[in-house]
């Protein structure tokens, strides 16, 4: 039937209540509102009521789906699928035909049929057919945790040879062999358009170049490391007409070289295919700095992704200690994961549990080396606001309580043209506008947001994304949990605003409050 106009506006207004059966963290707070969809010709519609599916679900779950599908014509039929954004293929899918106006989704859905499913981003999706065979397509997004399949690539289908041994380690799927010098040839297949090349580099600092080629031999692409920002995981981007790449590796040293190479296919990059982009100078608006990599999900909880996807701020997320090559690409892969394409910037401090600030500061180069390397970032990148730990280190850990110490003097030095000279003549002086710390007891600021769905997050929670930031940091999965009472202790939705030179918040709900343009 032809539902009015009234009745329409009425189920545009309904909020609907999305939940994932089973657990009870996955059956977080999240909302959506109802939606009409429409065949190309906007001739056949489609109104979901009451729809239940999935956002978020832990490995070896199912879901069911609940609610009500209503057409303007009769629904024939029911395609449901589910579908891997990495591999490009379904991992199921099955048809139902109702031949109904009104169709209640669960007297065609068996339970059993998403039971289970693969790691991975994945695509719910409704296909529905009228009697002329005009459909209308629901897509809805969700993720399952864990360790997911390598996304979809044709490097199998390439021709690849060096001039030196052990390139076959650039294609075998560990990322702890590695090829270090020589001349690598990629022939790429003459059905295939490639999109770019990914390298997983064994270590960031390496000496190279990168070349395309078309037919003639022309060259179409170039990229070393001299004018590209390497990260362990950098994507190269190719012209159509390349067929052939050559990289030419000078390293000297043990250690650098090339982990994996994989070619990816034009239109079929999967989106766990990180494609990062360098922060500009002055363009930051918010600087996150976190003592380990995964503080800034343990205890910053929902603030990247809310941030960055939902209020569409310009994040910079500075690492201060460590340097090991798995904590590296898992901090990568997990921001990635979150919508976060900005490389963050890797500080490299040592890690460690030290005897307190001072000697967490010793063994960093000492307290001025450790204070000006952060101003500098802090000039460079000109941050309006940034958010750091609680002054008392949450629990205690001396790099948790030295990073505040370090940012609370970075921000005062920063603005001081007389400090850190060096710095100032590159970049002038930088006066942050307000500076947060994590459960500082005043002024205290409640991001209430972070526990509620946005469209833009797929309708997951700003700190459900954040779960699934923290589910690419495996090695630290045997000692930590987001939800663990050890975490849970320090509520990642707390702040304090320590410093502002904007004024006082009073809404207290956002970190840009007071803040113009924000």
């Amino acid at each position: 039937m032809e539902l009015s106009g009234n009745i329409k506006k009425r189920l545009v207004a309904i909020v609907l209540s999305l939940s994932i059966i089973f657990s009870a963290f996955f059956a977080a707070d999240i909302t959506a509102y109802a939606r009409e969809y429409k065949s190309k010709n906007n001739s056949f519609t489609v109104t979901t009521l009451d729809l239940k599916r999935p956002t978020l679900l832990k490995k070896g779950s199912g879901f069911k789906i609940k609610g009500k599908l209503k057409g303007n014509n009769k629904i024939m039929k029911l395609e449901f699928s589910i579908y891997d954004r990495n591999q490009f293929s379904d991992d199921i899918s099955v048809e139902r035909f109702p031949e109904k106006y009104s169709v209640n989704l669960k007297n065609y859905i068996k339970s059993n049929w998403f039971s289970s499913l693969p790691s991975g981003e994945k695509t719910l999706k409704i296909t529905a057919y009228n009697k002329k065979g005009e459909t209308v397509r629901i897509n809805l997004n969700f993720t399952v945790l864990g360790k997911a399949k390598e996304p979809r690539h044709i490097t199998n289908k390439c021709k690849v040879y060096a001039n030196t041994k052990n390139a076959k380690n650039v294609l075998d799927k560990s990322d702890d062999s590695y090829w270090r010098s020589g001349k690598l040839t990629v022939e790429l297949p003459d059905n295939k358009t490639a999109d770019g090349v990914y390298i997983k580099w064994f270590y960031a600092s390496n000496t190279y170049t990168l070349k395309s080629y078309d037919e003639e031999g022309k060259v179409l692409d170039e990229y070393d490391n001299k004018n590209t920002h390497v990260l362990l995981n950098n994507y190269y981007k190719l012209s159509k007409n390349a067929k052939k790449i050559v990289i030419r590796l000078k390293n000297k040293r043990k250690g650098q070289g090339i982990a994996t190479l994989r070619v990816y296919e034009e239109n079929k990059v999967g989106i766990s295919v990180q494609k990062w982009k360098v922060s500009k100078r002055d363009e930051c608006d918010l600087m996150v700095i976190s003592a380990h990599r995964d503080d800034e999900l343990l205890f910053f909880g929902g603030t990247i992704p809310y941030y960055t996807k939902v209020r569409k701020k310009n994040v910079c997320v500075v690492y201060m200690s460590g340097s090991g090559r798995e904590r590296h690409r898992e901090a990568l892969d997990g921001l990635w994961s979150m919508g976060c394409t900005v490389a963050p910037i890797f500080m490299n401090f040592e890690a460690g549990y030290h005897n307190g600030i001072s000697g967490t500061l010793n063994s960093w180069g000492g307290e001025q080396h450790v204070i000006s390397r952060l101003v500098e970032q802090i000039r460079k990148y000109k941050p309006k606001v940034i958010v750091t730990h609680d002054i008392n280190g949450e629990y205690g850990h001396p790099t948790h309580r030295t990073v505040p110490y370090v940012v609370i003097n970075a921000v005062k030095a920063a603005g001081d043209k007389s400090k850190y000279k060096s710095s100032c003549n590159e970049y002038g002086i930088c006066k942050v506008k307000k500076l947060y710390l994590h459960m500082y007891s005043k002024h205290t600021v409640n991001m209430s947001a972070y526990s509620k769905s946005a469209k833009e997050l797929d309708y997951k929670t700003p700190f459900s994304m954040a779960c699934v930031g923290f589910d690419k940091h495996y090695s630290q999965h045997n000692g930590w949990s987001m939800h663990s009472k050890a975490v849970k202790k320090y509520p990642s939705y707390k702040y304090g605003l320590y410093y502002t030179r904007v004024g006082y918040d009073k809404k207290k709900n956002d970190f840009f409050e007071n803040i113009k343009n924000s």
